[in-house]
C-alpha cells in the first residue's frame, strides 16, 4: 500500500519541482569620447627659438594627470571645417605635429623639409578627440 502511494507522490513532486535559470550579467562600463573644438587665429602662433618652429598653445582642461597618462588624444586640423586631416601630417605644404601634457596641448607647425616657415596666416581649426582608457592592472 506504501508502495502505491509513493509513486504518485513522486510523480506529484517531480511534476512541481522547478529549476530557477540564474544568469549572470556582466554590465560592460563604456567609456565616452570627448571632442573639444578650437579655432586657431593667426596671432596665436608663437616662435620658439630653440627649435626654431612656431607653435599655439591650447589650454585644455579635460587633460588632467589621469588622461595624460592613460588616455589618448587624437588631434585633427582643417582649413574650412569641413574638411579635417590627422596630424602629424603635411597640410599646405606645412608639417604639423603635436604633444600634451597636463592642462595644454602644443600644435608645432615647419617646413615639411624641416625649414623654419612662417605660421599659418589663416585660421586652422582644430578638433581635439579624447579618448578615455583605463589601465589594466
Amino acid at each position: 500500500m506504501k508502495s502505491l502511494l509513493l509513486l504518485p507522490m513522486l510523480m506529484l513532486g517531480i511534476l512541481f519541482t522547478s529549476c530557477k535559470k540564474e544568469e549572470i550579467i556582466q554590465q560592460q562600463v563604456v567609456q565616452p569620447n570627448r571632442t573639444i573644438l578650437f579655432e586657431v587665429k593667426p596671432s596665436s602662433w608663437k616662435y620658439d627659438s630653440q627649435t626654431k618652429t612656431y607653435f599655439a598653445e591650447l589650454p585644455i582642461d579635460e587633460i588632467d594627470n589621469d588622461v595624460n597618462q592613460n588616455s589618448g588624444i587624437l588631434v585633427y586640423i582643417s582649413s574650412d571645417k569641413v574638411t579635417y586631416e590627422a596630424i602629424p601630417d603635411v597640410f599646405n605644404g606645412s608639417t604639423f605635429v603635436y604633444s600634451y601634457t597636463t592642462g595644454s596641448l602644443f600644435l608645432e607647425v615647419q617646413g615639411a623639409d624641416g625649414s623654419t616657415i612662417n605660421p599659418p596666416s589663416a585660421t586652422v581649426w582644430t578638433k581635439v578627440v579624447i579618448v578615455d582608457s583605463a589601465p589594466i592592472p
